[in-house]
């Protein structure tokens, strides 16, 4: 039995990359025209005429604008990548079509940056709604790296984190900083679908403790402290190994509740009992010092440590409140500007440096098992409680460390321009008197003479 269908040859369209950067960025084909003769031949032709290169200039500009008529007919495939990989009326090789859906749904950091932070209006987030209902499911069609990118930015957008660039004390947090702790909270503190082994403690160690699973499903281990040896991941390595990629299995936008809820008690049991507090900073303080008399430190840093003792309260403090308040979206979104401001700017006050760091952070984890109270004592509460807290401790120290030498730069600058003010200053008034000597010095000549 015949079957009759109907059949068309065509040849495969051809994408001139430029020109689709060109189209993506706004352009109009008279610009882009024009950036394509600003562009150097691959072959040099010296000899071509005046004729010869009016009848290229035609020739780039009729390509230009089939170009730009490809890429406005293709615009309502590329708002829709299942659509454009099943359609047949443009024949595009798949390695290019998947080259035009990437650079489509490209994101530019520096439009990020300022997005985030940034308060919506009513009707910008009404569109932004309309446009993510329309696309919403084109997103599984992007490469892992872009949508983890995606993943990363959404995540940011829904806590509602205060790091506008116009921020007093987060603005100058770069797109790069947020990305790494976007995907640095999501790994460690939301749960995850199943345990990845390249967010596991680098050295291979295993954790013994049951409730550190409990307390959020499959959750990175990454970034916490090493139950064999007891050090802490340098912020390179964090850096290097977490990737937008990592949160490919991340579960939802919210937080694990087991997480905050024992964040939450821990405070209203610490804070409401001041003795018990006294000896938890006594303790935290005790092996600071011990720690700095090993290193051999002690004598140089005897100053910095004297004065931590007076703010210690406050360090202690900021971080139950923190924690406590990451329960609340209300409180979350103020999460990296509290740490600046409540812990990161006391810890400046009292100069000390980032060596010591690492030892205030143990210090603070280890401490807390040593207290002598009843939500302590039963095993199954004490394991959670504990597990939340070195898992809240060891996130805050990447962030804090990661941000410590930069997170007052308004206060660098100045001093750099009171420095060069105070330079000029001497300099013009050495040449001021050394003017006046010359000057007394002729004086003196002429009256001898």
């Amino acid at each position: 039995m015949r079957e009759v269908f109907e059949a068309f040859l065509t040849d495969p369209i051809r994408v001139n990359e430029d020109v689709f950067a060109l189209w993506l960025e706004g352009h109009n084909a008279r610009d882009s025209l024009a950036a394509r003769l600003r562009l150097p031949l691959s072959v040099q032709m010296p000899f071509l005429t005046e004729n010869v290169i009016a009848k290229q200039q035609e020739l780039v500009w009729r390509d230009t604008v089939d170009q730009y008529r490809l890429y406005d007919k293709l615009e309502h495939y590329l708002s829709q990548p299942s659509l454009f990989r099943s359609q047949l009326l443009f024949q595009i090789p798949p390695a290019q079509q998947y080259y035009m859906v990437e650079r489509y749904y490209a994101r530019d950091a520096d439009v990020d940056r300022w997005l985030l932070g940034k308060k919506l209006s009513g009707q910008l987030e009404k569109d932004l709604d309309d446009v993510a209902e329309r696309s919403g499911p084109s997103t599984s069609l992007l490469s892992e790296q872009l949508a983890s990118t995606y993943a990363c930015l959404l995540f940011i957008l829904h806590t509602r984190f205060q790091v506008h660039p116009h921020h007093p004390d987060a603005g100058f947090l770069t797109w790069s900083d947020l990305r790494f702790f976007a995907v640095l909270l999501m790994t460690h503190w939301l749960p995850q679908r199943k345990r990845l082994p390249k967010l596991m403690f680098p050295d291979g160690s295993i954790s013994k403790d049951a409730a550190a699973d409990t307390v959020v499903e499959n959750g990175a281990q990454i970034a916490l402290r090493s139950p064999s040896t007891g050090e802490w991941p340098a912020i390179s390595f964090l850096q290097e190994r977490l990737q937008p990629t990592s949160v490919w299995e991340t579960v939802g936008l919210d937080l694990s509740h087991p997480l905050t809820n024992c964040l939450r008690d821990l405070k209203v049991h610490l804070i409401n009992d001041d003795d018990v507090l006294k000896v938890f900073r006594e303790k935290v303080l005790t092996r600071l010092r011990l720690w700095t008399a090993a290193k051999g430190m002690l004598r140089e840093n005897a100053s910095s440590i004297d004065e931590l003792e007076s703010k210690l309260y406050l360090v202690v403090h900021g971080f139950l409140t923190i924690g406590a308040g990451l329960s609340q979206p209300k409180e979350f979104q103020h999460l990296l500007e509290h740490l600046l401001t409540r812990v990161v700017r006391v810890l400046h006050d009292c100069k000390i440096m980032k060596p010591q760091l690492n030892a205030l952070c143990s210090a603070l984890v280890d401490s807390l098992p040593e207290l002598d109270v009843w939500y302590l004592n039963g095993q199954e509460t004490r394991n959670l409680l504990l597990a939340s807290w070195h898992r809240f401790i060891s996130i805050c120290r990447v962030v804090v460390l990661t941000v410590y030498d930069r997170c007052h730069p308004s206060a660098i600058s100045t001093t750099c321009q009171q420095a060069t003010c105070s330079a000029g200053s001497e300099q013009t008034a050495t040449n001021v008197s050394a003017t006046h000597n010359g000057m007394a010095n002729a004086f003196e000549s002429q009256a001898r003479q």
